[in-house]
């Protein structure tokens, strides 16, 4: 389908800088994909978070440094390389993890919280938290992309709410939706000068990848090999 397709070249844009000029071999691609998976799993030693965490990084099918939470689904891309990439405990118990990351337009941080909160609350306790450190952030009400209004209305992803602002020379927003009792959240920063870009790409088909992402690893046989997060290995 076009909208997967898209959904693709997202997440291969934000795990690279800029597109390759030739096609890397086989072995180039086996080695990379190593390097990718030895940095993922320093990321999750360093956190304490290895137990919580599937890597992903060796996967064929996937770009870059790829880590997802075991509970929530929450999908972490990581431009390999880089010392500002992030895996965060916020709870012992992996039921409140985020993680950092900066792609070649913004810094993000994608967070899972196991929570009865309902949609709207969450939203309100995000953009409250986030004008705490911007009280004088303006909302920005730029032009965006309609696909997550469309995915949303035939079903494929729950609702989600997106709020935006510009504070001097930065754009911030902060992305919600709650899917299985996990509140999935994406807080997303970049220059306001690319704004329009950012409220298109970046928490508009930036944010569908991970939304997309959380909801299919919910509709996938369970692993019952490895412990949710949660839940002590036996």
């Amino acid at each position: 389908m076009k909208w997967m397709t898209m959904l693709a070249c997202v997440a291969a844009l934000a795990a690279t800088p800029a597109l390759a000029q030739t096609e890397p071999t086989a072995e180039q691609l086996a080695a990379k994909r190593a390097a990718a998976k030895t940095e993922g799993d320093a990321l999750l030693a360093k956190a304490g978070a290895a137990a919580f965490f599937d890597n992903l990084s060796d996967s064929k099918d996937e770009t870059g440094v790829i880590l997802q939470h075991k509970g929530s689904g929450l999908y972490c891309i990581f431009n390999p390389g880089r010392t500002d990439s992030e895996v965060v405990l916020f709870k012992p118990d992996g039921t409140d993890v985020g993680c950092n990351s900066v792609t070649f337009a913004d810094s993000r941080t994608v967070y899972a919280t196991r929570s009865s909160q309902t949609l709207n609350q969450a939203l309100e306790q995000s953009v409250a938290a986030l004008k705490i450190k911007h009280p004088k952030a303006k909302p920005y009400r730029g032009k965006t992309s309609n696909l997550v209004a469309m995915m949303t209305a035939t079903g494929k992803i729950p609702p989600s709410r997106t709020e935006r602002f510009i504070d001097g020379g930065t754009y911030e927003s902060v992305s919600v939706a709650v899917v299985d009792g996990w509140e999935i959240k994406l807080r997303l920063s970049g220059e306001a000068a690319n704004a329009s870009f950012l409220a298109s790409s970046g928490d508009g088909m930036g944010w569908l990848m991970y939304l997309f992402k959380a909801v299919q690893y919910h509709k996938a046989p369970a692993d019952t090999s490895s412990p949710a997060a949660g839940q002590p290995a036996s």
